[in-house]
């Protein structure tokens, strides 16, 4: 007790006209002592928390909250997929992880085709933080030409940024490919981008097993895909090719594109054995990684094939999803709603038919 009134007198806190007594004095240092040991010892994960954000004026990083809170899957701040595309690139001597844009190619008036990509990729940044900014999904259409679309999309742009519009007359076999590698290198030539992907919009992507994938892959001369013809039917004379659902090219791949008159010349034709038939016939793309059976169309009533089958648990890549129904199915097998809050009040919904335990 002499030391605490000792303490006291050096702060000039008791004696003649001070307003507490010792006492009170002693009962605010004990309570003071008990929020410390409360901060520091019971709860040390939350002050870790507010101290990154006394420390920063930006927001914290994925990776330090999530290392802040661990086995706290809502700790972790959600980023959105524009987000994700808008992400800096990381430096050169980062954590060596694979960066990837995917273009998907779509027509401007498929609106609710994509809000429903949008969402369920950002649900996977979401799950997964470290993808964002090392996975950037782009959507891919030629000029504008309808007044409607033009005012829709350029609500679009302005609210996500997501939204790449090539100079081309809208097609699907007449060069698009080859303007979308073209423009990418010339538009993206300081994103340090390792990877870009050309994707349909009725290809489901779990970008996690991509990067995955894509991370053990060469960096330079690689095609990425699912190879065809994947039989012994050699169905057309220009074999092999990446399948058209989805394929990734090195960016040194995606630079000789742009430069190659080759691929310039040879544009007219199905795009997916056309930029196979620029690599085969210029000696490109030695580093080739076929993904069968990863990557597959969707089964449905038909037959298996090498390139048709029912779902597996490590897919990358689901095509032919054509319709609300086929997307339905295959988000409900790969869990796609497993994060959804149980709450017995506001959410009367039925577990998803044919998901996965």
């Amino acid at each position: 007790m002499a030391s605490s009134s000792s303490l006291f007198k050096q702060l000039g806190l008791t004696g003649a006209g001070s307003p507490l007594s010792g006492r009170h004095l002693l009962l605010i240092l004990l309570g003071a002592g008990f929020l410390a040991f409360t901060v520091f010892v019971v709860h040390p994960n939350e002050f870790r928390i507010q101290s990154f954000f006394a420390g920063s004026c930006g927001r914290p990083s994925a990776e330090a909250v999530a290392a802040a809170s661990p086995g706290k899957a809502g700790s972790v701040p959600r980023a959105t997929a524009t987000e994700a595309a808008q992400a800096p690139a990381p430096a050169p001597d980062d954590d060596g992880d694979v960066r990837v844009l995917i273009g998907i190619q779509t027509l401007p008036a498929k609106y609710e085709r994509r809000h429903l990509l949008r969402t369920v990729y950002s649900l996977q940044v979401r799950e997964h933080p470290s993808l964002a900014g090392r996975v950037d999904v782009r959507f891919v259409f030629c000029n504008v030409t309808s007044p409607d679309d033009a005012v829709f999309v350029a609500l679009e742009i302005m609210r996500y940024g997501d939204i790449i519009v090539l100079d081309c007359a809208e097609n699907m076999d007449n060069g698009k490919t080859y303007t979308f590698f073209s423009t990418v290198a010339r538009a993206f030539n300081a994103t340090r981008y390792d990877y870009v992907m050309k994707a349909d919009d009725d290809t489901y992507l779990r970008l996690p097993a991509l990067a995955a994938s894509l991370r053990g892959a060469a960096r330079e001369d690689a095609y990425f895909g699912l190879q065809m013809p994947c039989d012994r039917e050699n169905f057309y004379p220009f074999p092999p090719f990446m399948s058209g659902m989805g394929y990734a090219l090195s960016w040194d791949l995606v630079a000789w594109v742009a430069a190659s008159d080759l691929a310039r010349r040879e544009q007219d034709g199905p795009e997916d054995m056309w930029t196979g038939r620029w690599f085969n016939l210029a000696g490109k793309a030695k580093n080739r990684y076929d993904q069968a059976p990863r990557m597959y169309n969707y089964k449905g009533a038909s037959p298996d094939s090498c390139f048709r089958h029912g779902f597996v648990p490590d897919t990358i890549a689901v095509h032919m999803l054509k319709d609300d129904a086929r997307w339905a199915e295959t988000l409900a097998y790969f869990n796609a709603t497993a994060g959804l809050p149980l709450s017995g009040q506001i959410y009367h919904l039925p577990p998803p038919a044919g998901s996965r335990p």
